[in-house]
């Protein structure tokens, strides 16, 4: 399933949309503890290192990922240049406590740099094919993916990969259901933290009100804000028409003027040509900056924790979205700018409360459907998700309890095979890419944390 546009709510009547609500609380073993922010430097110092430096620096890399039994693995089509790939990742294995000797070498039949070269060139043009999801450089498997809603897509996607050179044995075709938005904890708070609900509406008078989740607090430029959806605003992508946010409702047809909180301030247009795929419009994260209004209390680096995992798959259940009494919040220490396949990542959102899962794609791009948009390198966690959870906030766990932010929450999918749900983020790279240096979380709370060897 997708997540749609922002849930709608109409006078004594509740329309679904798709959102997505979800706090946690961390035990001493909790499997999504992360590791602090990537570091910019030499490749072996980096938490987090770009497959594609990786792959320059070592001859027949073809991609890592944590596998299934949660061990760091890489593909290498020469397995005698194990030595080469420890050095490389030797800071993303530290980050969580590994050493070079646990390492997991598979066979790969691809360099990443050759199925790279295929992607680059593939990929626009199966986006812009009728019926077509989503594509990936995927790491994992050491192969490009596109999925596709039928096998008509499926039969369309073979069809065009063959013609620009790809090899069907590079390529895995699997069918997905369409992606969908999502929109829609409810109480009011102040000062609101991530994963809080907020309303905005479309006109000042409009018995119109659109649900979303708020997802992270910053500085920029010493202005007090909120990070949320580029589509939990009024227009998707550009400031020519205002959007006003209230927390956590508008209160009524005319708004409760103590129920508004921030205006819109920074939503970067969606823009065609270049990478964009023929006839679409495309950006790298679905996230847009609010201001916050003048006397507004502000906290910068919380994330509201509940009090239990919803692993039921249930919406808007008061169960859910009770937040901890004690522990109100979990504090951010640490950002994490790009996603590994197969960490663990968690979000909070004001219709599912905490969900929780495995990281199955990085950098995929993505076809929102019912629409002209194109997400580019967005990544995708096998975790439940609803309507109203747009905006939410998606982070990991170290050791210590403290949180890494990873990105924003902002839609969902399908698997049409295994009836998985997914929920899609834009990771935090991608946002600072678009909306510019932000400061998320006090410097003087960095946490000394660290990813656990195992994840559940």
């Amino acid at each position: 399933m997708r997540l749609q546009h922002p849930r709608l709510l109409y006078p004594l009547a509740l329309f679904s949309g798709v959102a997505i609500a979800c706090q946690v609380q961390p035990t001493s073993n909790d499997p999504s503890l992360l590791p602090t922010a990537s570091v910019q430097g030499p490749l072996a110092n980096q938490d987090v290192p770009d497959q594609i430096e990786v792959a320059q620096s070592v001859p027949g890399f073809g991609g890592y990922f944590i596998d299934e039994h949660r061990r760091p693995t890489v593909w290498l089509t020469d397995p005698s240049r194990r030595p080469e790939a420890e050095q490389a990742l030797a800071g993303f294995l530290a980050s969580f406590g590994w050493t070079a000797a646990d390492l997991v070498v598979r066979q790969g039949n691809y360099d990443y740099l050759q199925l790279d070269a295929w992607y680059r060139e593939a990929w626009p043009r199966v986006l812009a094919l009728t019926g077509a999801v989503s594509t990936d450089l995927d790491e994992g498997r050491n192969r490009l993916r596109f999925t596709g809603l039928d096998a008509s897509a499926l039969s369309a996607i073979a069809g065009t990969l063959a013609s620009v050179g790809v090899p069907s044995d590079a390529v895995v075709l699997e069918l997905r259901g369409p992606v969908r938005r999502v929109i829609a904890l409810t109480d009011k708070v102040r000062p609101p933290d991530g994963g809080f609900q907020i309303q905005f509406f479309p006109l000042p008078a409009s018995p119109l009100v659109l649900l979303c989740t708020l997802g992270f607090n910053v500085m920029k430029d010493g202005v007090q804000s909120f990070v949320t959806n580029s589509h939990c605003s009024n227009v998707q992508g550009g400031i020519t028409v205002r959007t006003d946010y209230y927390q956590a409702t508008r209160g009524g047809v005319i708004p409760v003027p103590d129920n508004f909180i921030a205006f819109e301030v920074d939503d970067p247009d969606y823009a065609s040509g270049g990478e964009c795929p023929l006839a679409r419009r495309c950006r790298r994260s679905d996230a847009s900056r609010a201001q916050y209004g003048a006397g507004q209390m502000f906290q910068i680096g919380r994330i509201a924790r509940t009090t239990v995992l919803n692993a039921a798959l249930a919406s808007d259940d008061p169960a859910y979205l009770q937040v901890d009494p004690v522990n109100p919040f979990y504090r951010i220490t640490a950002e994490q700018g790009n996603p590994v396949q197969g960490q663990i990542l968690n979000h909070v959102g004001r219709t599912t409360g905490w969900t929780q899962g495995a990281v199955t794609a990085t950098c995929e791009n993505v076809d929102v459907s019912d629409s002209d948009i194109t997400q580019l390198c967005q990544s995708l966690v096998n975790a439940f998700v609803d309507g109203g959870d747009s905006g939410s906030p998606t982070f990991g766990f170290h050791t210590d309890g403290s949180v890494f932010l990873a990105g924003i929450l902002w839609g969902s999918s399908t698997d049409l095979v295994t009836n998985a749900v997914q929920f899609i983020f834009s990771p935090l790279s991608s946002i600072k890419a678009e909306l510019g240096a932000m400061t998320t979380f006090d410097p003087a709370m960095v946490g000394k944390g660290k990813k656990p060897k195992k994840q559940k």
